[in-house]
């Protein structure tokens, strides 16, 4: 929200400098000059704050970013996960839409048993999966409960998702990506799991986790910019900070030069479509692969009468992820749909990467299965 904010003051300020009829007579050149000098400050100050504000030690870390791809490192990539787990000295927060996948569940337990403070946060509707993947049965219909030492709290809204999936290990990182705790997850679908060793992204997350599971359901919305190696990041939250998040995708959409490709579950936000056409008009080489389950809900007609090539996906379970690749350098992902839910309802965590080692690992990815796909 902070950059929105500072758009609008901007144009406040350019309001007042730029003459009008009915002011230039009464306003002096020193008035204008004044504000004119006024204006160029606030600019430079606000490009600063945007982009030249060095990055607080606390989300710069030297390297250990890591990066799985489902369902060929799927095992690998859960194996990660729990070995992660397994680590944990004080504490363990889970933000999953769902948790349907006994072998993390266990990694989860056994934390607990051993004294680590194990919370976590799901959907409603998944109420049934996360008691089953933790062995127990239950009825209770309260909104939180604890299982075997493992504190597990429920989203209630009725319209919206606790969508999040992210897993945070003491003050170690975030494990986040597209990946659900769940065994097709990991086994079946195109998904992508990140390992972000960084102890400010860490707080950063355990801020919006404890905000969620106090029941401020929107959570907080704060964004931070962080560095991992050479790797320069922002993680956006929705809803609270949804809309800085759609910004942000448009804002690099909108400078795009080269090439854009698109792997989407789900394809529904006008805007973003919007993004896109004009990208291809003006001559950006725009390639885009939605879930074929998802067609009908998805916006792909409208980019291929616009003469983008759109395909449909071939895995025949999901192609589950939330990427765009802009320019071979940007890499936007997370568990943000490209919907007006993933902005203004769902509990979500956007991330945007800016590196052209990362960017080439993600464009391999969706290349691979676009190219597998099938056009509309």
């Amino acid at each position: 929200m902070r950059r929105r904010a500072n758009v609008n003051l901007l144009r406040a300020l350019w309001g007042l400098f730029r003459p009008r009829t009915s002011r230039r007579r009464g306003r002096s050149g020193g008035d204008r000059l004044w504000l004119f000098l006024l204006f160029l400050g606030m600019v430079g100050y606000l490009l600063w704050d945007a982009y030249l504000r060095p990055i607080p030690q606390a989300y710069k870390s030297s390297g250990g970013l890591e990066l799985y791809f489902t369902p060929q490192q799927g095992r690998e990539a859960k194996g990660r996960l729990i070995g992660l787990i397994s680590t944990a000295q004080n504490r363990v927060e889970v933000a999953a839409l769902e948790l349907e996948d006994r072998e993390i569940g266990q990694a989860l337990l056994q934390a607990a048993a051993r004294g680590v403070q194990v919370r976590m946060l799901n959907d409603s509707d998944y109420r049934r999966e996360t008691r089953e993947s933790l062995g127990l049965r239950s009825n209770n219909p309260a909104r939180c409960e604890t299982l075997k030492r493992v504190q597990v709290c429920y989203d209630s809204r009725p319209n919206a998702l606790m969508h999040h999936k992210f897993v945070l290990i003491d003050n170690l990182g975030v494990w986040t990506g597209s990946t659900n705790l769940t065994w097709n997850a990991f086994e079946r679908n195109n998904e992508n799991s990140l390992w972000l060793p960084v102890e400010g992204l860490a707080q950063l997350y355990r801020a919006e986790f404890e905000a969620l599971f106090a029941g401020q359901e929107n959570g907080l919305g704060r964004f931070e910019r962080f560095q991992i190696g050479d790797v320069l990041g922002t993680v956006y939250f929705s809803p609270a900070g949804g809309r800085a998040a759609r910004e942000a995708i448009l804002e690099l959409l909108g400078r795009a030069s080269r090439e854009i490709w698109v792997a989407a579950y789900v394809l529904t936000d006008t805007r973003i479509t919007e993004a896109l056409v004009k990208a291809h008009q003006r001559g950006v080489r725009v390639r885009v692969v939605i879930d074929a389950r998802n067609l009908a809900n998805s916006r792909g007609e409208t980019l291929k009468q616009a003469g983008i090539d759109v395909r449909k996906d071939g895995n025949p379970y999901t192609m589950h992820h939330k990427v765009m690749v802009v320019d071979g350098e940007w890499v936007v992902t997370g568990s943000y749909n490209f919907t007006n839910s993933g902005f203004a309802r769902n509990n979500e965590n956007l991330l945007i990467l800016r590196d052209s080692g990362l960017a080439q690992h993600y464009q391999r990815e969706v290349g691979a299965i676009w190219r597998a796909g099938s056009r509309l």
